[in-house]
C-alpha cells in the first residue's frame, strides 16, 4: 500500500473538514454496538489555519477531531487571549468546530483559544480537557508563562469559580476601570496557568468570574500580588490569598413587614442557641431576633438561680457586630440549673415593638460527661509570627489557642469533631483580619492554613494528635 506523507494526510483532513462544515444539517448519530468501551477523549487531527500558525490574521478558524464531538456550555468555557471586544460565533458539527471572529486582530500578537472542558465525544462523553488552539499574527509565538495557586485567606479553602487577571505594570487603576487583556480560570485545586504571554511586566489580581472582570465592589472576593512580575524572570509558582474587604450584609425584614406582623398580634420573636435544652459551659448564651433591637433601661433582663435570685457576675449585652443578637455571659457551672427572666418591655426594636409577654427561660448547663480533654503536640511554630490554633465547627470558630509552646493541653472541650486551622495573627488581636486594596493602603489579609487532620473529641478516650505547622 502506498504511504502518504503527513503533509498529504493533513491536506486531505482539512479538505474533509471544510466539506463537513458546509453541511447545513446532519442525520442523527447512532453509536455502534458491541466491542470495548471507548475511554479516550477526542484529539485534534486538522486545523485551518494549522495549530501554532504564524503570520496569519484569520477571520474563520476550523478545527477537526478524530471522531464525532459534542460541546457543553462552550461560550462559558471559552477564553480567548488577548480578549476580543466581540464574542466570536461558535458552530460545532459532526467532528469539527468553526470559530468566526468579528474583531480586527492586533498585529504581532499571539492569540490562544482555550476551550476548557467544553469538548467531548458523542458516544461515551469522554472530555477533551483543557484543549487550546494557538496562532500568531506575527512571525513567532510568544512563550511567556505564569503559574500559581489561589487560596481563600479566611478559610484556607479553594474556590474554583474565581479567575486570575493580568494588567500591564504601571497601570495601578486598571483593575478598577478596564477589562483585562489576559485572564484564566482556576482548576479544582485552585491552580492557574498562563501561557503564550508576551514579554513584559504585569500586575496580577484575582476576581469572581463575573461580567465586568473589574474590582468594583469591596464585597467581592479579591486578591493581589504586592508587586508586579516580569515574565522573563518568573519561574516559581505564585501564591495569592483571596479575601472580602467588606462582608455582604444579610437582608433583613423591612419595617413594613414588621408593621403588618404587629397588626396580626405577633410581636418580637427570638431563638436560643441551646443544645436541646442545655447550655454549653464554655460559651455565652445567644438570643437572636429577626431585626436589630435595643434595651429599655427601665426593665432589665436578669439571670437567676432556680429561686429567682439574681446572680452576680452576669453580663448581658447586645452584640455590636450583630445588633439583632443578645449575649448572656456568665461563668457557668457544670450541670447547674438557671433561669433567665426577660420582662416584656425589656427589649424593643426601632418601631417600639415588644415581646408578647414576659418570658422566663429555664435551662441547665451540660454535665461533666459532655466534655473531655485534648492534648495537641505541635512542631515548627518557632519561626511563625503569632500563630493561633483555631477549632472549627459548622464553618465557625469555636475555640482559639495562641501557640507559645510545643504542647496545647485543653482541659475541657465539648464532644464532637473539630476542623483545625492555623491563623497567622499579624496584629496579635486573636482573630482573622481581612485585607484592603481600595484607597492608598494596600493590605494583605492574614493567612489561615487548613489542616487535613481533624480533632475528634470522644468520651472516655485519650484525645491526642500531632500537628506540623510549617509543612
Amino acid at each position: 500500500m502506498r504511504k502518504f506523507s503527513l503533509l498529504k494526510l493533513l491536506v486531505l483532513a482539512i479538505g474533509a473538514l471544510s466539506s463537513i462544515i458546509q453541511l447545513e444539517s446532519c442525520a442523527n448519530i447512532v453509536p455502534p454496538s458491541g466491542g470495548p468501551r471507548d475511554s479516550l477523549p477526542p484529539y485534534l487531527i486538522a486545523a485551518r489555519p494549522i495549530d501554532s500558525a504564524t503570520n496569519v490574521h484569520p477571520k474563520e478558524i476550523l478545527v477537526g477531531f478524530n471522531e464525532y464531538i459534542t460541546t457543553s456550555s462552550i461560550q462559558e468555557n471559552l477564553i480567548i487571549s488577548p480578549t476580543l471586544k466581540n464574542s466570536p460565533l461558535i458552530d460545532a458539527r459532526l467532528n469539527s468546530i468553526r470559530i468566526r471572529i468579528a474583531d480586527t486582530l492586533l498585529d504581532n500578537t499571539t492569540y490562544s483559544i482555550q476551550f476548557g472542558n467544553a469538548i467531548k465525544d458523542v458516544n461515551e462523553g469522554n472530555i477533551l480537557k483543557n484543549f487550546t488552539y494557538v496562532f500568531s499574527t506575527g512571525e513567532h509565538l510568544d512563550t511567556g508563562k505564569i503559574k500559581g495557586k489561589v487560596i481563600l485567606a479566611e478559610t484556607g479553602r479553594i474556590d474554583s469559580n474565581l479567575i486570575v487577571v493580568l494588567h500591564p505594570a504601571g497601570k495601578d487603576s486598571a483593575i478598577f476601570k478596564e477589562r483585562p487583556n489576559y485572564y484564566t480560570k482556576l482548576n479544582g485545586k485552585g491552580q492557574f496557568n498562563f501561557n503564550y504571554l508576551p514579554k513584559g511586566a504585569y500586575n496580577i489580581f484575582v476576581l469572581p468570574n463575573d461580567y465586568t472582570k473589574k474590582y468594583d465592589d469591596s464585597t467581592k472576593l479579591f486578591a493581589f500580588l504586592d508587586s508586579s512580575i516580569r515574565i522573563e524572570t518568573t519561574n516559581d509558582s505564585l501564591q495569592l490569598y483571596a479575601f472580602q474587604a467588606v462582608k455582604k450584609l444579610e437582608k433583613r425584614k423591612s419595617s413594613a413587614i414588621v408593621k403588618a406582623t404587629k397588626k396580626t398580634g405577633a410581636v418580637l420573636k427570638y431563638s436560643k442557641d441551646f443544645d436541646g435544652n442545655e447550655q454549653d459551659v464554655l460559651h455565652p448564651l445567644h438570643l437572636s431576633f429577626e431585626t436589630p433591637i435595643h434595651f429599655n433601661d427601665s426593665f432589665s433582663i436578669v439571670l437567676c438561680d432556680t429561686f429567682n435570685k439574681r446572680l452576680a457576675g452576669a453580663k448581658i449585652s447586645i452584640d455590636s457586630a450583630h445588633p439583632e443578637t443578645i449575649i448572656v455571659s456568665y461563668p457557668w457551672k457544670i450541670g447547674t440549673k438557671y433561669r433567665l427572666i426577660i420582662p416584656q418591655a425589656s427589649i424593643k426594636d426601632s418601631l417600639n415593638n415588644f415581646l408578647a409577654r414576659t418570658d422566663t427561660l429555664s435551662f441547665i448547663t451540660k454535665k461533666e460527661e459532655a466534655y473531655n480533654s485534648a492534648l495537641i503536640r505541635l512542631k515548627g511554630f518557632e519561626n511563625l509570627k503569632n500563630p493561633v490554633l483555631q477549632l472549627m465547627q459548622d464553618e465557625k470558630v469555636k475555640f482559639s489557642y495562641p501557640i507559645v509552646s510545643t504542647l496545647i493541653n485543653i482541659k475541657q472541650l465539648p464532644l464532637g469533631e473539630y476542623t483545625l486551622k492555623l491563623l497567622l495573627d499579624k496584629n496579635n488581636n486573636g482573630k482573622w483580619d481581612t485585607g484592603a486594596y481600595f484607597g492608598k493602603q494596600k493590605l494583605q489579609p492574614e493567612i489561615i492554613k487548613l489542616f487535613s487532620t481533624t480533632l475528634n473529641i470522644r468520651a472516655n478516650w485519650d484525645n491526642e494528635i500531632d500537628l506540623i505547622l510549617n509543612k
